[in-house]
């Protein structure tokens, strides 16, 4: 739900959005008695706050509020970004049982730029803070994910808000990564050209996959982690690279870093809750040749952005080495190494 904004001062603003959405969320009429309002210790790039609503019926509300009206840090397509992440909590997450954080409402004003989305507070730590265990488990949520929009891929077809992670995207992301490393070492893009000659393959294998919801950016950063729920409660946040593409896409995000045999772990996890909701998916080995081919997609999207970003030449001749590796092992299969 959006609702046009009436009042001059963002106490108000927000007093008046926050009985609109209540009332409609709750079915009954509800006044607001007081709003507490803090600063979220998971603010990023957009400011965000946790908001504690009390009401006339002695009921009390903990809502996440992210603010899209201001950044920290300039956005690619920060209106598509913001479009997206609303859509996917408004239009695919609503009323599903997978962990994610209800959606409340949004406040989306062009005209006074203002966009304001309204989430249920996930009372939870970052997965990146966690155990390993909670990493295994957030691998695992992929494949619940993965079933869910199996059974119910219209939706995603309806949604032309989201990233298609087709060929032409993976593509475009390596000329991209081209173009960005000439503009700081001629001999490093020669270099990955000759990498980007035997490209075609790999886009063929990630483009080939089943097509489900993706996060996009299915890092530990953007995964929070309910310890204390009965099973382990999986939120992730940030949709706004929420795309129409492989859960392998993100599950190679998840297992960033992790070889053989702690890798096993997260592809099982994965596998097991994928089948046990009849998901085909790939056997051990053939998981671990498309995740290395997602990794290797991951390191020429990071150099698509290399000159905006002011890589040193340093850094961006690590990211080469990496790719030089990573097509040694997808080409030979060794994936073990």
């Amino acid at each position: 739900m959006s609702v046009d904004l009436a009042p001059t001062t963002d106490e108000d603003m927000l007093r008046d959005c926050l009985e609109r959405l209540i009332t409609a969320t709750l079915d009954r009429p509800s006044a607001v008695i007081s709003i507490q309002r803090k600063r979220s210790d998971y603010s990023s790039s957009y400011p965000s706050d946790i908001i504690t609503v009390r009401l006339n019926t002695g009921e009390r509300l903990k809502l996440f509020l992210k603010n899209f009206s201001s950044s920290r840090v300039p956005k690619d397509g920060a209106k598509q970004r913001r479009d997206r992440e609303r859509g996917v909590y408004q239009d695919l997450l609503a009323g599903i049982d997978l962990g994610t954080a209800k959606y409340y409402g949004s406040v989306w004003d062009e005209s006074r730029e203002t966009f304001l989305l309204l989430l249920e507070f996930v009372d939870g730590t970052e997965v990146r803070f966690c155990e390993l265990e909670y990493w295994i488990e957030a691998a695992g949520w992929l494949g619940r994910l993965q079933a869910y929009f199996t059974r119910h891929s219209d939706r995603l077809s309806a949604c032309d808000f989201l990233v298609r992670h087709d060929a032409d995207f993976f593509r475009l992301k390596a000329e991209l990564a081209l173009r960005e490393v000439s503009q700081i070492s001629i001999p490093l893009a020669g270099r990955l050209a000759s990498i980007l000659d035997r490209y075609d393959w790999i886009v063929d294998v990630m483009a080939s996959q089943p097509r489900t919801l993706a996060h996009g950016h299915y890092r530990p950063c953007n995964i929070v982690a309910d310890v204390n729920a009965e099973p382990v409660r999986i939120c992730p946040v940030d949709w706004e690279q929420a795309a129409i593409g492989s859960a392998l896409y993100d599950l190679a995000l998840i297992s960033d870093g992790f070889e053989p045999p702690v890798l096993d772990l997260f592809l099982d996890a994965y596998r097991q809750e994928a089948m046990e909701y009849s998901v085909a998916v790939p056997d051990r080995e053939e998981l671990r040749r498309v995740v290395a081919c997602f990794r290797f997609f991951m390191a020429i999207n990071l150099l698509s952005r290399a000159h905006q970003r002011e890589f040193s030449e340093h850094k961006v001749t690590k990211i080469v080495d990496l790719l030089e590796r990573l097509h040694r092992l997808v080409s030979a299969g060794r994936f073990n190494d």
